[in-house]
């Protein structure tokens, strides 16, 4: 008998939505036990295609083959009859249920209506160890780390002989240590013969655990190869093209002035001049994301705060606005916009809008300046950002500031889930704010990003100061090794 060249293969696939064509004729093959990269900028057409290949939505035109078998789903259940796992960004387990329970939720083993609660914890836990991670199956979810929900997911996966798993941005939430141990359980998956379709906007990612990439771009596949027979180089070309590939690489801007923008001192102490971008370096729990939040009023303020060398008291957000200081946060779309708004009422949110009446032209005239100068796109003003791509987003928390009139930025994992093009733009936008005298503090879990953008950098470890270094003398290992408590 002859086996299939490939699990699952697309052919010519096509799809369109409201006359906009988001994928057109493409192909895309996954070979049995294979970790397959996918990869392309917001809008490319990704996540349209593996909602294909998952059953959530039908093809327009081409053909689905499972096994050399033409298949036709109807629905996900139906992809996940043959094996087919979708683990999305935005993980669905139920975080007052037991590790064990949502691997088996909706459906428990059971024996004449009684559930067979040995039965599901023993196999939970072999489930879990067989994944490379020890993890007690009857663990509260609420208590795992992001990195062991996920395996929680993947074991779900394989609790009902999936043969092929697709994890979209899998690694967006986690710290680089997390990440490392992801690859060894898509390793192993590998071992036993699983399938997996990785999608990630990290391009260097895909040279640690993928066998092959393919890449999308305007909804079209452009490039299809082996990893080992490429460079990051050839992927970012295919997935920008020649007029973004080309650009030269950035400098860090040096400031420009040596007086003080904001002074913090306490438990945790740091300055930030004008004209500066200082790097906030650290693993997953050192507490950079807190202390942005408390220096912006979310949360209590952390030790004597001074803006401009005065000193000011910042209990709430407000305080922080009225004094310029503003918050990129983490979450941009929990924590950055209202998404039910329109684009204008999200930039004009932070700004004095008036005593007693909205100033509807002003924010018009001033919000249609700023959509040009940070190349943000979308249908109009009163679009509602909910349905802007990641990048568009967060050009537009951005825009909210400037419009505010901030002068000292907190920028906390400003790049995270942002396509290649919008990355490069973020990053122009950072260092225009520099150039006009802005300051600028910066937290970021890509090393890469920091040494990139930062004169100099603030390492922290276990919620204080371990170390800091000018941009000459930093690297990612001397970063590393104060981020995980050795001595500067």
């Amino acid at each position: 008998m002859t086996l299939p060249a490939h699990l699952l293969e697309l052919r010519g696939i096509s799809k369109s939505f409201s006359g906009v064509t988001v994928l057109d004729a493409v192909d895309f093959e996954v070979h049995a036990a294979e970790v397959h990269a996918l990869v392309g900028e917001n809008g490319a057409g990704k996540s349209t295609l593996m909602n294909v290949v998952s059953g959530i939505v039908p093809a327009d035109a081409g053909r689905m083959l499972w096994e050399g078998r033409p298949v036709r789903l109807r629905g996900p259940r139906e992809a996940q009859d043959l094996g087919i796992t979708f683990v999305h960004q935005e993980l669905a387990l139920v975080p007052q249920l037991s590790a064990a329970e949502n691997i088996f939720l909706g459906r428990h083993p059971a024996r004449r209506g009684w559930v067979r609660w040995g039965q599901i914890y023993d196999r939970a836990r072999e489930l879990l160890d067989g994944l490379g991670q020890a993890i007690d199956p009857r663990r509260l979810v609420a208590d795992l780390s992001l990195a062991e929900r996920q395996l929680v997911e993947i074991a779900r996966a394989m609790a009902f002989r999936t043969r092929l798993i697709i994890m979209d941005e899998p690694t967006a939430p986690l710290a680089e240590k997390d990440a490392e141990a992801l690859f060894r359980t898509i390793r192993h998956l590998r071992e036993r013969g699983v399938s997996v379709i990785f999608i990630s906007h990290r391009l260097k990612e895909i040279f640690q655990v993928a066998d092959r990439v393919t890449v999308l771009r305007d909804g079209k596949r452009v490039l299809t190869t082996e990893v080992s027979g490429a460079s990051l180089e050839d992927v970012v070309r295919a997935m920008v093209g020649p007029e973004l590939s080309d650009r030269p690489a950035f400098e860090p801007v040096a400031a420009v002035e040596v007086e003080e923008a904001m002074r913090v001192e306490g438990p945790i102490a740091l300055a930030v001049r004008r004209g500066e971008i200082v790097g906030l370096a650290g693993l997953a729990g050192a507490g950079r994301t807190e202390l942005l939040e408390r220096l912006f009023g979310a949360t209590r303020q952390a030790g004597r705060l001074f803006v401009n060398g005065r000193p000011v008291t910042v209990r709430t957000p407000l305080d922080a606005i009225r004094h310029g200081l503003a918050l990129v946060p983490d979450d941009r779309k929990a924590k950055g916009l209202v998404l039910g708004a329109s684009l204008r009422e999200n930039i004009a949110l932070a700004s004095n809008r008036g005593r007693w009446f909205i100033r509807a032209a002003r924010e018009r005239q001033a919000a249609g300046q700023l959509l040009g100068e940070l190349r943000i796109k979308a249908a109009g003003l009163d679009q509602r950002v909910l349905y802007l791509s990641g990048g568009n987003q967060q050009k537009a928390v951005l825009a909210k500031w400037l419009y505010a009139g901030a002068r000292v930025f907190l920028l906390d994992e400003p790049t995270r889930g942002i396509d290649v093009r919008s990355k490069a733009e973020i990053y122009e936008l950072v260092r225009g704010l520099a150039r006009r005298g802005a300051a600028v503090l910066l937290a970021s879990s890509e090393l890469e990003e920091l040494l990139r953008l930062a004169d100099r950098i603030v390492v922290m470890h276990r919620g204080r100061i371990a170390g800091e270094l000018a941009r000459a003398e930093a690297t990612e290992e001397r970063i590393m090794h104060l981020a995980t408590g050795g001595v500067q």
